[in-house]
């Protein structure tokens, strides 16, 4: 069959979304330098490029960072995958929203709808979606002591009770998914026995009820528990009322911008309390049963209470080598890709530019980028023997220049303060537009959890 001119070039526009070029780096080629790997190459060539995901540079940079309970990645990763799911515009035809017509168009949509409202967890709710809860019960499909979700299939384990695959990528990202489903059945039990049995639709309205507290758990637990791990002190005491003078980036900078720097966070191994490798733990086939990975017992509290010896992580400007989500390719090349296909996003984006005009001069003057160059060559790569220079810290994607700056001014493994505006902003913005109610006084007994460890001790007990 012979393909017309017109074809191809509609091809080569799907293919330009998935990122084709195979060797990519985490500096953007010149504005002016035209397109392709070969420039890229030639780039490079000029300098050094530092490889954020070298081994020694790794431990180099985690070295100091690593105060922050290992377990939060995974949590900051489904508070990810509940704010945005980003694909290309050529992959999934999507409604124009209202706001949006006025903006530049953009080469990704978010396909989550309602951002922070568990969408990742719910989907589209009982009625819609029969594989994921019980027709009867309006429960998730999934056993009291479940660890993960079950599969429909024996012979096909990628047909599971999960409304988000996503949240299958890493294996503790996955029980902790299970966890949540588990949180809602108990609670949706408590309200259908609070109720009145003669009421009509008794179970949609336990279940409707135990979606909103679970989500004002969520939200608290967001604001409690996960943020103070990673604000720097002085942005997490702002009032809102001081956080409202700082403009809230899009979700393409959100998505592929902030939430990218938290691909810092995965150590190489973890205890269990035994230590288990991040490879074994990061899902290569949705064919996977899992059978052996849920069966290694997963003591919460090291990955949850710093107070404890386990594995501790922390934002630095590096990746684990071991960090290898699809085809044996690091993370940082996965993120470079997406990148360079989305097009220029630095810190002279517009979103960016004006979060910095708000800042603290003191804040934003050390973000200069030879100011930033400077002192990153000489606290954190000259010992090195390696070097980063203005050129590429005005080419380099957002997310890195975010763990770069938390690298020099973040502490404790936290982001410094830009990262940390455009974090809590974004969080405070999207939890303001949730709209839902408070059932809790039809069953005031229930528990009302700001850490996320006080969930995975309800629903163990």
């Amino acid at each position: 069959m012979k393909i017309d001119t017109e074809a191809e070039e509609t091809i080569a526009a799907f293919q330009s979304e998935a990122g084709h070029c195979q060797s990519q780096s985490w500096i953007s080629v010149p504005r002016n330098s035209g397109e392709g790997c070969e420039n890229r190459k030639a780039v490079e060539e000029v300098h050094s490029v530092i490889d954020f995901a070298d081994k020694a540079w790794r431990e180099a940079c985690i070295a100091s960072k690593k105060h922050i309970p290992a377990g939060y990645t995974y949590l900051g990763q489904l508070i990810g995958h509940d704010m945005g799911h980003s694909v290309p515009i050529s992959q999934v035809p999507y409604a124009v929203r209202p706001g949006d017509a006025g903006s530049s168009p953009s080469k990704r949509h978010n396909a989550i709808e309602n951002p922070l409202t568990l969408e990742t967890l719910y989907g589209a709710g009982p009625r819609v979606l029969p594989h994921l809860y019980d027709q009867k019960t309006l429960l998730f499909r999934i056993n009291p002591m479940s660890v993960i979700t079950l599969p429909h299939r024996r012979d096909d384990p990628s047909v599971r009770a999960i409304a988000d695959a996503r949240n299958r990528d890493v294996h503790i990202l996955h029980r902790i998914t299970a966890i949540m489903m588990r949180y809602h059945n108990r609670v949706a039990q408590q309200f259908h026995d609070a109720l009145d049995p003669a009421l009509k639709d008794r179970r949609m309205l336990a279940f409707s009820m135990a979606r909103n507290h679970v989500l004002h758990s969520w939200h608290a637990i967001i604001r409690a528990d996960f943020l103070p791990q990673f604000l720097d002190p002085q942005v997490a005491t702002m009032s809102m009322e001081e956080l409202r003078q700082y403009r809230v980036i899009d979700s393409v900078t959100m998505q592929h911008g902030l939430m990218r720097a938290f691909h810092a966070l995965p150590r190489e191994a973890y205890k269990f309390p035994e230590l288990r490798d991040l490879g074994a733990l990061v899902l290569r086939s949705p064919q996977k049963h899992e059978r052996k990975l849920s069966s290694w017992p997963l003591d919460w509290s090291l990955f949850f209470d710093p107070a404890r010896e386990g594995t501790k992580t922390g934002i630095s400007a590096s990746f684990s080598p071991a960090f290898r989500p699809r085809g044996g390719v690091t993370i940082d090349e996965l993120d470079a890709r997406t990148a360079r296909d989305l097009g220029p996003q630095g810190l002279d984006g517009p979103d960016i530019q004006a979060v910095l005009a708000r800042m603290p001069s003191h804040w934003s003057g050390r973000l200069a980028p030879a100011t930033l160059a400077r002192d990153f060559t000489q606290k954190v790569a000259a010992p090195l023997g390696l070097e980063l220079t203005e050129a590429e810290v005005e080419r380099c994607h957002i997310h890195l220049i975010l763990m770069i700056e938390a690298q020099l001014y973040g502490e404790n493994g936290r982001f410094g303060p830009l990262g940390s505006l455009l974090l809590r902003c974004k969080i405070e913005d999207a939890i303001a537009n949730v709209r839902m109610i408070d059932p809790s006084a039809v069953a005031p007994t229930l528990p009302r959890p700001r850490r996320f460890v006080q969930i995975i001790n309800t629903v163990n007990s």
